[in-house]
Order: C-alpha cells, then structure tokens, then sequence
C-alpha cells in the first residue's frame, strides 16, 4: 500500500489550527463583578435612570425592549456607567448617552463620564464675549480649526487624541469650544463612557449611542467610549461613538471568547476587538486635585473643580495634585480653563514614588471668572 505522508511542520500547524478552532468554539467562565442587587433591569418604557455614586449598576439581566430608550442622569462625580449582569443582557431599543447640542449660547453637556462644551460668547466687549474653550483631554479650543474636540481621532487642527484602545481607563468625549458673539454659540457635549459586561451574553439588536454633541457656529463635541465584555454575544444592531461635525469620533472595544461573537454588529467609530475578560483592572491608578487656589479638596471628590476668585486677590495661585497606585515618574496635564478667557495647559512630572505622591505648580486665574481646573495623566 502506499501511503502518503504528510511533512512534520505542516501536520503540527494542522492539529495546532484543530485545537485553536476547537477551543475557540468554547465559552470560557467570566464573572463580570455584579453581586445581583439591583435585580433584574426590564426597560420597557422610554427611561432615565440615575446613575449611582460609583456609576455601578449591580444587575441579574438587562433588557431594554425595542422602540424605547434608556438614558442616564450623571452622579455628582460624572462618572462612567457600568452595567453588570450576572444573566443575559439583551438590547432590542436603545441606550444614549449622547452628548447633548449646545443651546444658543449654552454648551451642551456631556454625556455620563463626558465633558461638557464651552460658553458661547456673552456681552459686547472682552473678555467676556470671547466663547470659551470646551473641557476635557480633546477640548475645542476657540481659534481657528481648533473648536472642535477630538477623542480617538483629530479634528481638524486640534489633535489632542487621547484614551487607548482598551480604554483604560474609561473616559467619555470631550467638550467643543464656544464661538465669539453677543451672545455667541456654545459648545457640543462629549459623549458618555459605557461598560456593558455578562456573565452570559450580550445581544444587540437594537442601538448604542454615545456620540458627540453638535453646535451651529461653536465646537462639536467628540464620540465617546463603549465597551462589551462578555463571554459571547451577538446582534445585528449598531454602536455609535461618533463625534458631532466635524469633531472627532471616539472608541468602541469589544473582548469576548468566542471567536464568532459579535461579527455582525455595525460599528461606527474606532473599534477594537479582543480577550481582555476583566471590566475593573486590579488597583487602578487615579490622580487627583486636592488643592485649588487655597481651597483643599478631599481624594475622590469630583476630577475637575471649579474656583472663582473675589476681587482683590491675587491671580496667582497654586494647584497641587495627588496619585494613588502610580510608580516612578508620571506625566500629567493640568488645565485651567475660565468660562471665556482662554484656557491655558501646564505640563508637568508627578513623582508616583514619593510619600506622599504629589506635584504642585503655580497657576494664574482670573479674578471675578468662573474658572475650571482639570488635570490628566499624558
């Protein structure tokens, strides 16, 4: 009899593509950290849910039933929203977290874990008719091909990308800036920042939005962040991160196990896909504003403030900031952005081995302005 045989090398990557088929085809366990508390989530009427103080939703299953809308109110810190299920998550309607448009002269705000847009100009004479730059990593600056924000792409001028494709962590669009007048146009709100993770699945056949706000004459804002992990899931409905005109889009990540989960979805934005099975990373880094202009301001408090100095005192002032869980040196970005001057950026080195870990650096801020002060990690 004569047998064919086949070369070693080519027989070793046959069993080897057998075996990696066959464990794709798999369903690895995944615990996505919800405790159940919230019970099961039935939305089956349009709806607005408030977001928890630590924007966690502890569910059983998730159902959002098709033709209705389900939208979130921020908590006092604007943080991200997360959905966890110990079941199914099926979604047949909507979630939005969309950035909202500027109103006139009233920026939009961001959606949960979003920055909201700048002030449109206001009065006749400066500075105050000036429209303010938009808040956030991406922020529109109010110059020329500068007013829209950009998120995991540039817009325009303004290629102030930030995030990563794990998004991690999970970060929201940013804001555009305001345009000049009497009054002027405000600017978009950023899209939100959303986590859906089962223990199960996830289907969507219905619709995620977390785009960016529009403006007429301002900035738009930039696309948010959406991100599924789940063992397996399907779906032939659409996510999307998309900015407002103009503005950047934003980030779209999907990790599961099976290999066939999730292909028919319609994405729209920057989209990634992989087998990442975790929705917290282990003691995650956070930075933090813990002095403002003479003002302390405790750890966890929300990650920008706002000061306003009285008349008489001096512009200059310090800011001091404050990481937890960082090692050797980490550079940051601090902004103070008023509500019409122009916003101004300091780039600075925090020592994260140092006890305790903190940077501080002397601002100017103007008198009689509301004034926002942010910072991040480069």
């Amino acid at each position: 009899m004569n047998t064919r045989r086949m070369p070693v090398g080519r027989a070793g990557a046959w069993v080897a593509a057998l075996v990696l088929s066959l464990c794709g085809g798999r369903v690895a366990a995944f615990t996505p950290g919800s405790n159940g508390s919230y019970g099961p989530m039935t939305i089956t009427a349009n709806t607005t849910l408030e977001v928890p103080p630590d924007g966690v939703f502890h569910c059983t299953t998730i159902s959002v039933a098709g033709g209705v809308t389900l939208r979130f109110a921020p908590n006092p810190l604007n943080t991200p929203i997360f959905l966890l299920a110990t079941g199914d998550v099926t979604i047949s309607g909507n979630i939005d977290i969309t950035g909202a448009a500027a109103s006139g002269a009233i920026p939009g705000v961001g959606g949960p874990g979003g920055f909201d847009g700048g002030f449109g100009g206001f009065g006749d004479s400066a500075p105050a008719n000036r429209g303010g730059d938009g808040n956030g990593p991406g922020r529109g600056v109010n110059a020329t091909q500068l007013n829209n924000a950009a998120h995991a792409t540039a817009a325009g001028s303004n290629t102030n990308v930030y995030g990563n494709v794990l998004i991690l962590p999970m970060i929201g669009g940013s804001g555009g800036a305001g345009s000049n007048g009497n009054p002027g146009a405000g600017g978009g709100g950023g899209g939100g920042a959303l986590l859906i993770a089962s223990a199960t699945r996830i289907t969507v056949n219905g619709n995620i939005r977390a785009m960016g706000g529009f403006s007429g004459a301002g900035g738009s804002g930039s696309g948010g962040a959406v991100r599924l992990v789940a063992p397996t899931g399907g779906g032939n409905g659409s996510i999307d991160v998309q900015g407002g005109s103009g503005a950047g889009t934003g980030r779209i990540r999907i990790d599961c196990t099976a290999w066939d989960a999730f292909r028919n979805l319609r994405l729209f934005g920057r989209s990634t896909r992989g087998t990442r099975m975790f929705v917290f990373p282990v003691n995650p880094p956070s930075l933090h504003i813990v002095e403002a202009a003479g003002q302390t301001i405790a750890v966890g408090a929300p990650s920008g403030v706002t000061v306003e100095l009285p008349a008489g005192s001096p512009t200059t002032q310090t800011v001091r900031l404050r990481g937890q869980g960082f090692s050797g040196n980490v550079p940051v970005t601090l902004v103070v952005n008023p509500e019409h001057t122009a916003s101004t950026t300091y780039n600075l080195v925090l020592n994260g081995s140092a006890n305790p870990p903190e940077v501080a650096t002397t601002v100017t801020l103007p008198v009689g302005e509301p004034t926002r002060i942010e910072a991040w990690v480069r």
